[in-house]
């Protein structure tokens, strides 16, 4: 088993690419389910699935790393290719730190690995077509009880004050990005959903612009699946069709 490291076919290194191993679970079955619109931190809708977190519900059972692995959509679901493509727990070699404290939410949000406080467990898989550099990314990540709800709520109020901030990143060719961070609308699901657009540019010089990525957080009790779309420029939101899978399977592990 190889560790696969996701770098952008450019000239610079993305800056939230995850370390992961190169193993992928089988093709599970994927059940269906269903999705209002969010600019932040949503609840769920009225009428939407009960939610399993939270006085009076029914809380879902913890996955372990194993079963997080096994509920990530594999490439076969997504159509990705089979050498590029990634999926398995994250080795977290790459710490990142935002420059301002106060925004250190959001970058950890989008790596619980950074987190002072490490997640119970976590899967990523990074989902390449053909040989262009825009890539599609999971992550599964399961937190002790009530920590994914303070997750959100913190990364999306340090969102007031940190648009802008730097982002240094440990055993990196380029270890300094800036990032900008703004909200966006997508379809609320699950017990909260935040959505974000996000793009990274060279720390110094002429700023070039290196990636840009769109996210998409749904908490489901404890666990916070994350689907992100990378590319150069103009990333379009995540795939509902996607993040409505994925959510999908998450909740048939989840049982």
């Amino acid at each position: 088993m190889r560790s696969t490291r996701i770098a952008l076919v450019t000239a610079a290194i993305a800056p939230l690419a995850l370390t992961l191993v190169a193993c992928g679970p089988g093709d599970d079955p994927i059940p269906s389910g269903s999705a209002s619109a969010t600019g932040a931190v949503s609840k769920a809708p009225t009428g939407a699935a009960p939610a399993t977190s939270g006085p009076g519900k029914a809380a879902a059972k913890p996955l372990t790393q194993d079963q997080l692995v096994k509920a990530l959509l594999t490439k076969k679901d997504l159509d990705a290719d089979e050498q590029r493509s990634v999926v398995g727990p994250p080795q977290h070699e790459h710490k990142q730190t935002a420059d301002k404290p106060a925004c250190q939410p959001i970058v950890d949000l989008d790596d619980a690995g950074n987190a002072a406080q490490a997640p119970v467990a976590s899967a990523t898989g990074a989902y390449y077509h053909g040989m262009g550099r825009e890539y599609l990314e999971i992550h599964l990540t399961q937190y002790a009880p009530g920590q994914a709800e303070k997750a959100m709520a913190a990364a999306e109020s340090a969102l007031a004050s940190c648009a802008n901030f730097k982002v240094t990143i440990t055993n990196m060719p380029e270890p300094k990005h800036q990032a900008k961070f703004s909200k966006a609308t997508y379809q609320s699901s699950g017990d909260a959903t935040l959505a974000l657009k996000a793009e990274y540019h060279e720390d110094g010089g002429q700023n070039t612009l290196i990636e840009t990525k769109t996210y998409v957080f749904v908490r489901t009790g404890d666990v916070i699946t994350m689907v992100a779309d990378s590319a150069l420029a103009d990333t379009d939101m995540p795939d509902q069709k996607w993040v409505k899978q994925q959510l999908d399977k998450l909740k048939t592990a989840q049982g």
